[in-house]
């Protein structure tokens, strides 16, 4: 009888430990759906220059780093630039180059993309193309959404050499 009700417990907490990690392993697949949701959202909305539906992917601290500029702090100061580089006369291409990392650590999430960036001037002029890495650091909110923390690229310095960062918006102020 003494062994029965020990393998009894045993497989009660067997069962408690499973259900716990099939748990957090269907929140962490609900999460990482979320982030590329979100991912998705910010490319098409670059892409379609929609300005306000990019801006649902910031949180208001959040923060812009490019090479060559100074971090651009701040959901407004994040506005102010992508409104410079929207009216751009350049239609975008964003093209993901393989599987992002996607690292979440409770409320945070860590990714890296590859990703090549297409620019191409409505004058027919070449299409502009850049290869970057993309580092992001995501939020999780109060609403259990995810939104843009730290937004970092980075020019790939061996790929796409027929590509100055600084010609791809010339009369841009930021460059």
């Amino acid at each position: 009888m003494k062994k029965s009700k020990s393998f009894f417990r045993f497989l009660v907490f067997t069962a408690i430990i499973i259900s716990g990690c099939a748990q957090k392993n269907n929140q962490e697949q609900d999460d990482i759906a979320a982030i590329h949701n979100l991912f998705n959202r910010y490319v098409q909305s670059a892409e379609a220059h929609d300005l306000e539906t990019f801006m649902t992917c910031w949180e208001e601290e959040g923060m812009r780093a490019e090479p060559g500029l100074p971090v651009i702090m701040g959901k407004e100061n994040i506005r102010n630039r992508f409104e410079e580089i929207f009216s751009a006369p350049v239609d975008f291409k964003i093209t993901p180059l393989g599987e992002p990392m996607i690292n979440i650590v409770d409320d945070i999430a860590y990714t890296l993309r590859t990703v090549t960036l297409s620019a191409t001037p409505r004058d027919g002029s070449p299409a502009l193309v850049q290869d970057m890495n993309v580092l992001s650091i995501i939020r999780r909110q109060a609403d259990g959404s995810w939104k843009a923390y730290i937004d970092c690229i980075n020019y790939h310095p061996t790929w796409s050499m027929d590509t100055i960062p600084g010609e791809m918006f010339q009369d841009n102020p930021y460059y």
